[in-house]
């Protein structure tokens, strides 16, 4: 989930800073052939592991809701970690086309929106990081107590 948030935050920092980069940086990179190849390796490289990190973190997110006891930290970070994924599926916005021909007004605000989108999904992850921990911090100091190691 940390790596994540740090992809999420990482690709939002690039988008605001790479629109500011004169187009011939880009233009020059990709007519190049090892260069295009370069990019293209690396998009297909980021787009795998952020996929795996996906399907893992959904897969341990499952895992944790069934496992943990409801209502404990485990059980709502568990829940705050499945919830961006739902409301990915649940609710969308997506300008399409050329944002440049829209007003200035129309494309602050889809702009706008898309990085309050993505800190909105970066905050849900980070508090799910957070209450995770002090839940698993919990379960440990439970089995402390009781005496018990290394029992489920």
């Amino acid at each position: 989930m940390a790596v994540m948030v740090l992809s999420g935050l990482v690709g939002l920092l690039l988008e605001l800073f790479g629109a500011g980069l004169p187009a011939s940086t880009w233009t020059g990179l990709l007519t190049d052939d090892a260069g295009r190849s370069a990019v293209v390796a690396g998009m297909v490289l980021l787009l795998l592991g952020n996929l795996a990190f996906w399907v893992a973190a959904l897969v341990l997110s499952i895992v944790v809701i069934v496992r943990a006891r409801r209502g404990s930290r485990l059980w709502i970070g568990g829940v705050l970690a499945i919830a961006p994924v739902l409301l990915g599926l649940l609710f969308s916005i997506d300008v399409s086309g050329d944002l440049d021909t829209l007003p200035d007004g129309v494309v602050l605000v889809a702009r706008l929106l898309d990085v309050i989108g993505v800190l909105a999904v970066e905050g849900l992850r980070a508090a799910s990081i957070v209450l995770l921990v002090l839940g698993l911090r919990e379960v440990r100091a439970a089995r402390r107590e009781s005496g018990i190691v290394g029992s489920r």
